[in-house]
């Protein structure tokens, strides 16, 4: 009888068939990845899909041709593997020009097409992707002054990693102690609108609450309440609580059965628990559908888009979030370069500050543009476009936006930040250095500082997270916000100065950038100022023009991590020579390379 088995060759013959597919597909990924990351720093952020799609399907084939390469393959195999790669996505593209095909589909079916013609593509020259041997040469050179690099990366990169993780990792951080404070009871007129701002138990985003707010209490002409699922006490940006006014529930019965508020906010939630995730979309459907204008403020618009009441609408967001929103809701009409974007009944608006703009256009729909011109000259907001929304450039990333990541990993100015909580601050003013000074610029690390809560111009209620004997030693900075503050000279606390923000009628922001210009730099105001989206053109920014002192650290702990590498590179050679035995006369020297082979 005669036994058929496997030829012992075909079990590895399959292996480097696939081994070659796999080293296509991890160039394909590093191309894609390495290209990327180049594209979004020196050109404007892509909105289009279609562009979007042949940016990303040239830039796998980049590096699955330069791989190609590498290994020896001719022209012809990689003139055949590039165009397998990106003709799916261009025949795909034909169809989504002539709105049979969505974007999404051209991302997914594209995919799909590549790896199956990339097959296809290696099944047709197999003789080359099996029996070929491309040979490469590793130069042991090359191979130290790679290792010397990395270590000296390592120090510096170790440096950031702790710094920008100790000071602001937890900058929605929940209080440690349990406190029971009762927000500021007020009288609702159940004949003036009224709009509820949404926060989540993980934390809100101080100016895209804060700003709205101010905007609508002004006007004197709505009920406005912050809400949230339950009753709790809710981080805002860079260590500052607020007593949220009302439940969902407690809403509700305020307004009475049937009723809901006319419009509702979001801002920039942080992720809530799953029980509170599905108790706030919910409730957002449940005000959709019962007619209220639903405005997102800034990244709120991914708590929005997660209810499911973006589909199919246009919508923007802060630009730096935009490409992560387009990724994960393409059912939604992504664009850019506007304050505000008004589709039926939703409004989405650009970063940060375009929330005030966002709100205006709330006053407007549900009072008019006289009440919305003077609550925009209430909060000194010069950029009002009444009935439009104004246009703005597109922002994107550029190389001098490193200073946010020299600032976060080595700054040397003060970096622990108390701001002093008083009575009857405004809201807006009340942002401005939570926000400034940690999310946008990040400098430093911000703490609200006072012996008890306090209530706010139009009446939130905020808690400190320090005492003002508890702030002595701990500071390197007391900021006091809030112009009544200044006139009444508040006094500081521990030995530290107060340094009074406002001292003038001017937007609340204006002189915190003048003040990150003046004690850090001017590049690092400007920053924050294009991520908090405020024109700061006409604004005189004073100080040095870079980071030096950060950028000084980094330079260092490079040649800290060079002399490191060198050093161990120096031990490892004299303890590897100590330990070799003497070879007989003649023998042959050690090879300066190693020929490796890979079929």
């Amino acid at each position: 009888m005669t036994v058929h088995g496997t030829r012992p060759g075909r079990i590895g013959t399959v292996g480097r068939f696939v081994w070659h597919y796999i080293e296509m597909v991890i160039a394909m990924g590093l191309g894609m990845l390495l290209l990327g990351m180049v594209w979004s720093a020196v050109l404007p952020e892509i909105t289009r899909t279609d562009v979007a799609v042949l940016v990303m399907a040239a830039d796998m084939t980049i590096g699955m041709a330069v791989w190609m390469a590498v290994r020896r393959h001719s022209r012809a195999a990689i003139a055949e593997m590039s165009l397998a790669m990106v003709l799916p996505f261009v025949v795909l593209l034909v169809p989504y020009w002539f709105g049979v095909l969505p974007g999404h589909l051209v991302m997914s079916l594209g995919h799909l097409l590549m790896f199956v013609l990339m097959a296809v593509a290696m099944l047709r020259r197999r003789d080359e992707y099996l029996h070929h041997h491309h040979r490469f040469r590793i130069r042991w050179k090359w191979v130290r002054t790679a290792a010397v690099v990395l270590v000296a990366l390592l120090v510096p990169g170790a440096v950031s990693a702790v710094n920008t993780v100790g000071r602001f990792g937890d900058m929605y951080r929940a209080r440690p102690d349990a406190v029971s404070v009762r927000p500021l009871a007020r009288a609702h007129d159940p004949a003036k609108p009224t709009v509820a701002l949404l926060v989540g138990g993980k934390g809100a985003n101080a100016a895209d609450l804060l700003g709205p707010y101010e905007v609508l209490a002004s006007t004197g002409r709505f009920n406005a309440y912050v809400v949230s699922a339950g009753p709790r006490l809710v981080p805002l940006t860079g260590g500052l609580d607020i007593v949220p006014d009302l439940t969902f529930d407690e809403l509700g019965r305020l307004l009475g059965e049937g009723d809901a508020p006319d419009a509702v906010i979001i801002p920039a939630l942080q992720t809530p628990e799953p029980a509170e995730f599905d108790a706030m979309n919910a409730w957002l459907r449940q005000q959709s559908a019962a007619g209220a204008v639903m405005v997102s403020v800034c990244n709120g618009a991914r708590a929005f888009a997660a209810s499911g009441l973006l589909d199919g609408r246009n919508a923007t967001s802060h630009w730096l979030r935009l490409s992560g929103l387009r990724a994960d809701f393409p059912q939604v009409h992504w664009t850019s370069g506007v304050r505000y974007v008004e589709d039926g009944d939703v409004i989405t608006t650009g970063g940060v500050l375009s929330g005030i703009d966002g709100a205006l256009r709330v006053v407007e729909r549900l009072a008019d543009t006289g009440t919305a011109r003077a609550a925009a000259e209430a909060v000194h907001w010069r950029h009002y476009s009444p009935g439009v929304p104004a246009r703005m450039p597109a922002a994107h990333l550029e190389p001098s936006d490193v200073v946010a990541a020299l600032n976060s990993s080595y700054q040397t100015g003060p970096t622990d930040i108390g701001v002093r909580l008083t009575d009857g601050v405004g809201e807006l003013e009340l942002a401005s250095p939570f926000m400034s000074y940690t999310e946008q610029s990040v400098v430093g690390r911000t703490i609200a500082v006072g012996d008890r809560p306090i209530r706010s111009e139009h009446g939130l209620t905020f808690v400190p997270r320090l005492t003002l004997a508890q702030a002595a030693g701990e500071l390197d900075r007391l900021l006091v916000p809030g112009l009544e503050a200044a006139r009444s000279h508040t006094p500081g606390a521990g030995g530290l100065r107060p340094e009074y923000l406002h001292t003038t009628e001017e937007f609340a922001f204006t002189p915190v950038l003048r003040d990150i210009a003046r004690t850090y730099d001017v590049q690092t105001a400007r920053f924050a100022a294009k991520t908090l989206e405020y024109p700061v053109l006409d604004v005189e920014l004073t100080g040095s023009a870079w980071p030096w002192g950060p950028t000084i650290v980094a330079l260092l702990l490079v040649l800290l991590g060079v002399a490191a590498a060198l050093a161990a590179g120096m031990v490892f050679r004299r303890v590897r020579a100590g330990g070799r035995r003497p070879e007989p006369s003649g023998a042959p020297a050690e090879p300066a390379e190693v020929v490796s082979a890979q079929s």
